[in-house]
């Protein structure tokens, strides 16, 4: 019977383990595996991840403990492509959106939007654009520790969650990130806007995305390369910006949220 369990645990091409009566026996790889676990019932040997089973067989009145070994690498694959965007390696919205739905806390959200990325994409071809998406993605991803989470958006714009850090701090940070990229995007020069609000841990994070974005696109359409913290105010000041564009036939900008 011994015989016939290790020829079907090797049909699945599984490593294994079998117990029965103190006497144990072991596929090939089985000990160099379980010795790297890297998560809950996860192990990673020569570059291949595997989950393990146990199970207990009873075969002629004879009790077998099995733990199997089986190859999910394609999912662990699947899982990682969902929650890392492959060009920036920054994460994805469905990660950001199980993040927000864990969210707790006070928090500083800062939308950003590259400067004229449309025009470096017509100008100079969209793999110099992919490269500057990258670059953007490097520099984003060495200011990431546990107060600072990021994702990319959605296209050039990328939201940044700040918690337990005041909006000096935050401000600071966003101008030295846009000053690293400026410096190293060369001859292009490369910047990005920013809008910020505050979430109040009230789970209104959709109004929070909101007032980010009104911030974002008020400083897109003054002068680009800048943040702006929402205000009250600003609802006021995109309405009468809006009808002054409109009186003139500048066209209008804040059609995304009515403003009216």
């Amino acid at each position: 019977m011994r015989d016939i369990l290790i020829a079907i645990l090797n049909q699945f091409n599984w490593e294994y383990c079998i117990e029965s009566n103190n006497n144990v026996i072991y596929s090939s790889n089985y000990k160099n595996i379980i010795n790297n676990k890297v998560d809950f019932n996860i192990f990673k040997f020569n570059n291949t991840y595997y989950q393990k089973i146990n199970r207990r067989i009873v075969l002629d009145d004879k009790e077998y403990k099995i733990e199997c070994l089986e190859d999910v690498t394609k999912y662990i694959n699947i899982i990682s492509e969902l929650k890392i965007d492959s060009l920036t390696g920054l994460k994805t919205r469905t990660d950001l959106k199980k993040y927000l739905s864990l969210l707790d806390k006070k928090s500083i959200f800062v939308l950003c939007d590259l400067d004229d990325f449309k025009n470096i994409n017509d100008t100079y071809g969209h793999q110099v654009g992919d490269e500057i998406l990258k670059l953007f993605g490097e520099i984003l991803r060495t200011y990431v520790n546990d107060k600072m989470y990021v994702a990319r958006y959605g296209g050039e714009e990328f939201l940044m969650i700040f918690n337990d850090t005041n909006i000096e701090e935050v401000k600071f940070i966003i101008d030295k990130i846009n000053q690293e990229l400026i410096i190293k995007s060369n001859t292009l020069h490369v910047s990005f806007s920013a809008g910020i609000a505050f979430y109040d841990n009230d789970r209104k994070i959709d109004e929070t995305i909101r007032k980010a974005d009104l911030a974002l696109y008020y400083v897109k359409n003054n002068g680009k390369n800048n943040s702006y913290v929402y205000d009250s105010t600003l609802e006021n000041i995109l309405k009468k910006e809006k009808k002054y564009r409109s009186d003139y036939g500048i066209g209008v900008v804040y059609d995304k949220y009515e403003v009216n």
